[in-house]
């Protein structure tokens, strides 16, 4: 059993897309580089990077449900939060020195919403057919399982409290 780890730190490299053959057959993963990131809180309020703590990451992310998502926002310097299964990779350099480093095969990758300033929602899909039709070909959206009054489009929201005033 490996260790299960989560990571919080910033993208080195912007991620690559890569086909790799596994005894299931191809399958696209996505790599990256994740510098770790530790900090200290000072007196005056400011944080101090623990350059001690912080080392470059290795990132694989084997969820193809995942990898289009990853490589279409995470970029170079975007902070993010990891989790899954950590290794040690040990190896011989040329000049024949014993090295080490760190990956993680990753369960999970998210925007740490520290640098994010703006966040915009995809338009919910609506459902068709199967189970629970109205007949229309569209589920409403109040009797979505999970809506929520953001899930209304703005004018339907402004009616909605201008009848309750």
């Amino acid at each position: 059993m490996g260790i299960y780890a989560e990571l919080v730190g910033n993208v080195l490299s912007s991620p690559t897309m890569k086909q790799v053959n596994t005894p299931n057959g191809p399958k696209r993963i996505v790599e990256l580089r994740i510098m770790s990131a530790s900090y200290r809180r000072l007196e005056d309020g400011s944080l101090e990077q623990k350059d001690e703590k912080t080392f470059p990451v290795d990132v694989t992310i084997w969820n193809e449900r995942h990898t289009e998502r990853v490589m279409q926002h995470i970029r170079t310097g975007a902070s993010v939060v990891v989790k899954g299964d950590l290794y040690v990779n040990p190896w011989i350099t040329r000049e024949n020195e014993a090295q080490a480093g760190v990956h993680i095969d990753a369960e999970s990758i998210a925007l740490n919403l520290v640098r994010v300033e703006q966040v915009v929602f995809q338009a919910r899909q609506r459902r068709t057919g199967g189970a629970g039709d109205t007949g229309e070909g569209e589920l409403p959206l109040d009797d979505a399982v999970g809506s929520t009054e953001f899930d209304r489009p703005e004018e339907e929201r402004d009616a909605a409290s201008a009848s309750t005033l």
